[in-house]
């Protein structure tokens, strides 16, 4: 495949201490990191990068994309949603099911190879919606190399019966997987969305009020006391509230096997803004106050949520442009995600070190999925999946500066900085300057 050198790149050593180094490239992985002013023979190499300026990290790891659906490809497909990754620091990425269960080989098949027809990026498969008919498929996904299973605690998706999501997590645990669960008391949804449609309401804000906290929360508290009952792990899909929050924190002291994610929009918006974008922020969970944004991010700086992810939906506009109750629930968002957290989390709010960011971009991300230390860290025997990133360069948020299928950003108009101005995957340059070398696509289907 060649080989690579990345001179004079920043590259992490601890906290925010960061040190002039040279990154060396064979085939597709690290093989030495020198010192800058090492002696070097640059013609001995197939391609030279000047990274001076740069920081070179990891290359994002994101483990909860809806990217690819047979019957929703007007919404994203494989190509569109996978360069928009790239083009957002992105080097893996995991499809999460929409509306297409992936519940056994045929519909695993299905996606693995659209995948490795048209992604830029490798990728990985996440399973679902699993229930009592289909948990006895968990391990032939597992030795076809899937790692993470989707469930849910409330409708559309879930199990048919409590007792089914005590034995989801039973068997996904014993197969060592990683269930990843969506986490919301049926019962409050039920009673609060009747209520609100029984009263007229169908103002976009009704749809955030009929999904509070204490609905999310609920259902925590419950799957935290199935965990620690079991003695197993389980990993919660985008929290958005600090009630949450402080579940989480109570049950990792506690010493519970969990691990969870937050999301860009629950960091960066609240219900408030509802009321200038109206239903084109309809996602569920739905979005809380200016108090769970604080307690998420101090959340995502002290370890407690161990993970960014973007949960990227997206729906054409006409899926916006409807009443509440029938909007599409979804929003795009893996672009934007990373620079987003850069700059919010790094250079606005002084949260984050450099440090931390890697964890929740790349590192965590890699545990949760059991790829570390193949992938999700910068060392020597790592896999040559490296973003460049230039914590200066800034981008004023616009939808035809994105690379995703539909023609909005609920983001517009934030300049965002920390984009990787080169990316790498499987050692080959796919991002050069900003642009994008399509010869030097190669997607890898990520088994764990």
């Amino acid at each position: 495949m060649g080989s690579l050198l990345i001179r004079d790149a920043r590259v992490l050593i601890k906290s925010n201490y960061l040190r002039e180094a040279n990154i060396h490239v064979a085939d597709d992985k690290v093989v030495k990191i020198s010192a800058h002013d090492t002696e070097l023979i640059v013609n001995q190499y197939d391609k030279v990068i000047d990274a001076k300026g740069l920081i070179a990290v990891p290359g994002g790891i994101e483990i909860h994309a809806h990217i690819y659906d047979p019957d929703y490809t007007h919404h994203e497909d494989f190509f569109t949603g996978s360069l928009a990754a790239a083009y957002g620091s992105i080097t893996t990425i995991y499809d999460m099911p929409l509306r297409m269960y992936v519940e056994d080989l045929k519909t695993l098949e299905i996606k693995v190879k659209e995948g490795l027809r048209n992604s830029v990026i490798n990728f990985g498969i996440i399973a679902g919606m699993m229930n009592e008919k289909n948990i006895g498929n968990v391990k032939q996904l597992r030795d076809a190399g899937v790692k993470a299973f989707k469930l849910f605690t409330c409708k559309p998706f879930r199990p048919a019966s409590d007792a089914g999501i005590t034995k989801v997590i039973e068997v996904v645990n014993s197969n060592d997987g990683t269930v990843m669960i969506h986490a919301e008391d049926d019962a409050i949804l039920d009673y609060l969305i009747e209520k609100y449609r029984k009263l007229g309401r169908d103002d976009p804000v009704a749809h955030h009020e009929s999904r509070p906290a204490e609905a999310e929360a609920s259902a925590v508290a419950r799957v935290l006391i199935i965990a620690k009952m079991l003695n197993m792990r389980v990993h919660f899909a985008h929290i958005s509230a600090g009630l949450s929050v402080r579940l989480i924190r109570k049950a990792k002291e506690a010493g519970v096997q969990v691990t969870a994610e937050t999301c860009p929009h629950y960091l960066l918006f609240t219900k408030d803004d509802v009321i200038k974008w109206g239903s084109y922020l309809k996602m569920n969970p739905a979005l809380k106050t200016k108090d769970d944004v604080r307690e998420l991010w101090r959340a995502l700086g002290d370890g407690t949520i161990d993970a960014v992810t973007s949960d990227h939906a997206p729906s054409p506009r006409d899926e916006k442009e409807v009443d509440v109750w029938s909007a599409w629930g979804g929003i795009p968002g893996v672009e934007t995600m990373f620079p987003a957290i850069f700059t919010y989390g790094i250079k606005r709010l002084g949260l984050l070190t450099i440090e931390r960011y890697v964890e929740v971009t790349s590192t965590n991300p890699a545990k949760i999925m059991g790829i570390y230390p193949r992938k999700g860290t910068l060392t020597v025997g790592s896999d040559a999946d490296i973003a460049l990133i230039d914590p200066n360069l800034t981008i004023k948020v616009r939808p035809d500066v994105l690379h995703h299928k539909v023609d909005w950003t609920p983001y517009e108009g934030m300049e965002l900085c920390g984009w990787a101005k080169h990316l790498i995957v499987n050692g080959k340059v796919v991002i050069e300057d900003r642009e994008f070398i399509r010869e030097n696509v190669s997607p890898r289907y990520v088994k764990s």
